[in-house]
């Protein structure tokens, strides 16, 4: 007899603590219940070669401390839709940033971004601030907001920062992480 009770207490011991760990994970993956994952589709080809159309990716809301070169989701209100866009953050509050043949650069420093020019003939926009969709700047980012662009560089007309200006901080709702397939995003 007390050898079956040792064995059902090492049982129920073994179940409390992996409980005990299976929620401390829990905890520390979320940040104590503040960041939830969420799953989103690509639908077009704007944020190639990162995210391929049709692709899912998983998003952190809340986006937590953004750095230059992370994917962000942020609310992009047309007309009398909402949409949740996932773009690039090329400038942070205080940064000078410029595009010069489709290459940016921050504080004069050009960045190693993945991006790509499928029709390096579509270079104007007459809904691209300035009109061109490559050369452009050097705008200084206000202290609320940042400069979120899409990886491909000659979409025209989908929100970005060359086409509605500077986002605000408030606006970038998650961050993506990674694609379903495991991939990390850059």
């Amino acid at each position: 007899m007390p050898r079956s009770r040792r064995g059902s207490s090492y049982v129920g011991s073994g179940v409390r603590v992996l409980l005990v760990v299976l929620v401390a994970f829990g905890l520390w993956v979320t940040r104590v219940g503040t960041r939830w994952p969420s799953i989103y589709y690509m639908t077009g080809p704007s944020m190639e070669p990162a995210v391929a159309p049709l692709e899912y990716y998983l998003a952190w809301s809340p986006a937590g401390d953004i750095t230059r070169g992370d994917l962000v989701l942020f609310r992009f209100a047309d007309d009398a839709d909402l949409f949740h866009v996932l773009r690039r953050v090329a400038g942070l509050p205080g940064d000078t940033v410029a595009m010069v043949a489709g290459v940016v650069s921050v504080n004069g420093v050009p960045q190693a971004t993945p991006h790509r020019i499928l029709r390096p003939l579509a270079w104007r926009s007459p809904y691209a601030i300035g009109g061109n969709l490559y050369d452009w700047g050097p705008w200084i980012v206000p202290p609320d907001s940042v400069v979120l662009l899409s990886d491909t560089r000659d979409i025209v007309g989908w929100p970005d920062s060359r086409f509605i200006g500077f986002v605000a901080i408030e606006d970038v709702v998650a961050r993506a992480t990674r694609t379903l397939r495991g991939r990390r995003l850059r």
